[in-house]
């Protein structure tokens, strides 16, 4: 089974920015990293603005909606969602050392969202990481057997956790 690590965090912590800059980092180094990390902002209206980045090509997919300035419904838009799911399906056929998928969220606890790319990575034997806020961890559990390294938001957790991954790969 392909190694997967997961960064546990309470919610509204810094974990968009250390998988950018994790990734960034791995990339440096030559390492095969693809997927998405996620960047939030507010939009002109006060409301969430939410967009994916393409590690590997630098393109954003925003995948927040403008539901209104009173709306108090979820704005991810799935169609948003779809679009960069994409990326994460590119990456898997281009071949990676390391898949990362921006975050298990309230979508993809109900198996929507980018569960499924998450579950085909792993079935290829691909390395995931991804982020799980305390809100989710149940979720997670339930979804995937507890499966999964859990992981400090922290950079020297991820570097100690992809050394492993590395260190126990099987070689060519």
């Amino acid at each position: 089974m392909a190694a997967i690590g997961v960064i546990l965090h309470p919610s509204g912590s810094h974990t968009e920015e250390l998988l950018g800059a994790f990734a960034e980092e791995l990339r440096d180094r030559g390492v095969r990293v693809g997927g998405l990390y996620q960047r939030s902002g507010t939009d002109p209206n006060g409301k969430s603005r939410m967009e994916l980045v393409d590690i590997a090509e630098g393109k954003v997919y925003l995948i927040s909606q403008n539901l209104g300035r009173f709306s108090q419904a979820c704005c991810v838009d799935p169609g948003g969602l779809a679009d960069a799911s994409m990326v994460l399906r590119r990456d898997m056929e281009r071949g990676l050392d390391l898949l990362i998928i921006n975050k298990f969220a309230r979508h993809e606890s109900l198996g929507r969202g980018l569960t499924a790319e998450l579950f085909e990575a792993v079935s290829r034997g691909i390395p995931v990481l991804t982020a799980v806020s305390h809100r989710y961890k149940a979720a997670w559990d339930e979804l995937t057997d507890c499966a999964g390294d859990i992981l400090a938001a922290d950079p020297d957790a991820l570097r100690s956790w992809w050394a492993k991954v590395q260190k126990e790969a099987p070689r060519p």
